[in-house]
């Protein structure tokens, strides 16, 4: 199993999906390559709507229009619609978790899941889709994975992709998921371009990525972790880890630790030394790529 670049900064064991491990979401669907968490994306959630026992679900009927059958429309607690929002439910459930805030004008169709303490403001969702816990969420999300702490607050559209931990995404960033032939498309797995097999494939974007405002990515770019993306790279399909402005330079060891602290303070997160040491190898291998 493949799931570079997740598996560079995450054990397997670590790595779960709506709390399930590798093994099984492998029994749901098999899954070889990273891009195979997108191909069986809505099998993964059936499965999951279908097994779960939800309780305690809030009869919220203000400001909310529901499209379908109520009974697939799960709410945790605490959850707040403080904006009109539309839940289109006659593709699949849709579960919101506890002390997630809706504001503004939104609109989610299911099956999605949307995780603990997000905050979805001005966005439109559509399923296939998974968010973790604290996640912000604004602008055009289609058929994606957001991992934990995910910041998505602007505009721009991200479709049929993976976003892993810690990525902030500044205005505007947009991803193509469909090459301009409809062709297939093929996708870098940490050795080679490999021919996923899908005609529709995002952007799958390693941990503590950054993006600038109006930054674009091309169709099947992988982008690894620890990279500020500030230069143009929508010609690009691969951007090495540990990337400065593009992948050209090189991301200052120091500079990005201090950098690592800053963002996880502000969710009241500290890196452990572990994570950090993990960093500092991860670097080691990668700087004398980037140099070279």
């Amino acid at each position: 199993m493949n799931l570079f670049p997740i598996s560079l900064t995450m054990d397997k064991e670590e790595i779960k999906i709506l709390g399930m491990d590798l093994s099984q979401i492998n029994s749901i669907s098999k899954i070889e390559n990273t891009f195979d968490l997108i191909k069986n994306l809505e099998k993964i959630l059936n499965f999951y709507f279908e097994s779960a026992n939800f309780q305690n679900d809030q009869n919220i009927l203000e400001n909310i229009l529901i499209i379908g059958e109520r009974k697939k429309l799960h709410l945790g607690k605490n959850v707040k619609i403080e904006g009109f929002t539309i839940i289109n439910l006659t593709k699949g459930d849709v579960y919101i978790s506890d002390n997630t805030i809706l504001k503004n004008f939104n609109s989610i169709e299911g099956p999605a899941f949307i995780g603990e303490n997000n905050l979805i403001d001005s966005a439109t969702i559509r399923g296939p889709f998974i968010s973790g816990k604290v996640c912000k969420i604004s602008g055009e999300v289609e058929e994606s994975i957001f991992f934990d702490y995910v910041n998505k607050h602007h505009y721009g559209f991200i479709g049929h992709s993976i976003i892993c931990r810690w990525v902030n995404l500044g205005a505007g960033t947009t991803n193509s998921d469909l090459k301009n032939n409809y062709s297939t498309v093929k996708i870098y797995n940490g050795e080679s371009f490999v021919d996923s097999g899908m005609q529709k494939l995002g952007s799958i974007i390693g941990e503590h990525t950054r993006t600038a405002i109006g930054t674009m990515i091309n169709t099947g770019t992988v982008i690894g972790p620890f990279s500020n993306i500030f230069l143009d790279i929508k010609n690009k399909k691969y951007i090495k880890p540990f990337s400065w402005g593009d992948e050209t330079n090189i991301y200052d060891i120091e500079k990005l630790i201090e950098d690592i602290k800053k963002v996880m303070i502000r969710r009241n997160e500290i890196p452990d030394k572990n994570y950090i040491e993990r960093v500092k190898n991860l670097y080691t291998i990668y700087s004398s790529e980037l140099s070279s």
